[in-house]
């Protein structure tokens, strides 16, 4: 999960704690989103020893400093080279859930995701 944790936040920009959530908890293939598979917060921020941190007053998940956020842009590839198909592949799965087959707003805020 901690390299997930880090190549999410490097690769994709600033996300919520919950879109983090979700984004980590998505089984490949699986048409709905496993509520067991919702990771604590406190559980993906531990993971990375400091590396990240949460944002109290946005509730985004960020890397600890700036310098730490240059250091994974300029080395991703080395770091996470599949990141780009892992987050591809995530991102539609979530989006070919079987509950986004009739469109809710209700819906939607339980799937930050699939609004981001």
């Amino acid at each position: 999960m901690a390299k997930q944790v880090l190549s999410w936040t490097t690769c994709t920009g600033p996300l919520t704690t919950r879109e983090l959530q979700h984004a980590l908890a998505v089984e490949l293939g699986l048409p709905y989103l496993e509520n067991a598979n919702i990771s604590d917060v406190e559980d993906i921020v531990s993971v990375r020893a400091g590396l990240v941190i949460v944002d109290a007053q946005s509730n985004i998940i960020r890397l600890v400093h700036f310098t730490t956020q240059e250091y994974f842009e300029r080395t991703w590839t080395a770091w996470f080279p599949d990141a780009g198909q892992n987050i591809a592949a995530t991102c539609i799965t979530y989006l070919s859930f079987d509950c986004f087959q009739s469109y809710s707003i209700g819906l939607l805020v339980d799937y930050p995701l699939y609004y981001r």
